[in-house]
């Protein structure tokens, strides 16, 4: 009974002792897998990839736009708006984003990648590597990006000159003072041997600048005081531009031209071989003593010899009124004069410019110079 009851204590002592044994033949085996496990894991991390591809599964196209906000500040927001800005930068972006490593910009603890949109460069970013771990490997980490759209920046900036008074749009927007980069005053040279006693109005170029803008279509127009299209050009009669007459005086100015040339086209013709009565007539629209009355008293001894069967005036056209004083105007015309003579109807075509003063309350002209 003795002897049974030994080798069942026996039995129980040797399952004990494997069970401890097994206990910590596991325990060393655990622990060596863990210290395996991280040794591997470790390995990875001293790896590039890992940090690359860390990098590349969180970056989104939208993470890029946000960080391009030089582009923006580079970009004129007045005239396009941030949200248009933002569209034309993703659809930059449409193609997949890729990466590729720069050789020469890497060393031994730096690495860095080249991202591309499609073929284009669109930034860059860099990992290093960190401190040592127990297992004597450095692992790579992300340490910084940067984005370039600055390829976006087709158009830098555009300019466009429009006369005093006229308008610029960008878009259908006007453009304030704010973009007016130059302004170049020009006086009325041509001028001012004819109108000596007047202080003549300047002709004002405005240069007007708008951008930089991303890429996009965008339409840059002039626009007159009324909204019409207006097209400036350089080689334009720039007197045309000038608009200081209210559409009343011109009415009135045009009235007074026509009555005027029809008596002087009949005084110059010595119509009726009646020169005297036609002098008379021309007369009540020339100022008395002025330089064209001056010049209608020395032209009537010669005007004998200036008969004709008829002249008539066959067309007027007033290019522009500019005012000069309160009560005087100068008249860009152009005329047309039929003269009928031995030879049939002969037209000729005459551009002068006449200087118009009110006197007494009635217009009258001073001047009268041919160009």
């Amino acid at each position: 009974m003795a002897k049974k009851n030994n080798q069942k204590h026996s039995g129980r002592r040797f399952a004990l002792g494997m069970l401890i044994y097994a206990v910590v033949f596991l325990g060393i085996v655990g622990l060596g897998l863990a210290w395996f496990w991280g040794f591997i894991d470790a390995y990875e991390q001293s790896r590039p990839h890992i940090a690359i591809n860390a990098y590349m599964n969180q970056l989104t196209k939208e993470h890029i736009v946000d960080e391009s906000a030089d582009v923006l500040a580079m970009a004129d927001l007045n005239l396009q708006s941030e949200e248009a800005c933002r569209e034309i930068m993703l659809e930059a972006l449409t193609e997949e984003i890729t990466y590729a490593r720069k050789a020469s910009a890497c060393t031994e603890d730096k690495q860095v990648y080249v991202l591309r949109s499609g073929k284009q460069v669109v930034g860059s970013f860099e990992i290093i590597t960190g401190e040592e771990d127990k297992y004597g490997f450095k692992p790579w980490v992300f340490n910084g990006e940067n984005f370039d759209l600055s390829f976006l920046m087709g158009n830098k900036t555009v300019q466009m000159t429009v006369p005093e008074g006229y308008y610029v749009y960008v878009n259908g927007v006007a453009l304030d003072d704010s973009y007016l980069v130059s302004q170049q005053i020009e006086q009325f040279s041509e001028l001012e041997d004819y109108y000596e006693a007047y202080d003549l109005p300047v002709f004002v170029l405005n240069t007007y600048e708008a951008g930089p803008f991303l890429n996009r279509d965008f339409e840059m127009e002039a626009r007159d005081s009324q909204g019409n299209p207006f097209v400036y050009d350089e080689s334009y009669d720039k007197y045309q531009l000038i608009h200081n007459c209210s559409a009343k005086e011109e009415q009135m100015l045009y009235d007074f031209v026509e009555e005027f040339l029809d008596v002087y086209v009949i005084f110059a013709g010595c119509a009726n071989d009646d020169r005297y009565t036609n002098y008379g007539r021309a007369m009540k629209y020339v100022v008395p003593d002025g330089d064209l009355a001056v010049r209608m008293q020395r032209a009537l001894d010669g005007l004998v010899y200036a008969k004709s069967k008829g002249d008539t005036v066959a067309g007027i056209e007033v290019h522009h009124y500019v005012k000069l004083a309160d009560d005087a105007y100068m008249a860009d015309v152009t005329y047309q004069v039929d003269t009928h003579g031995q030879q049939g109807i002969v037209r000729t075509t005459t551009n002068t410019r006449l200087l118009i003063v009110r006197q007494d309350n009635q217009l009258l002209v001073e001047s009268m110079m041919g160009y």
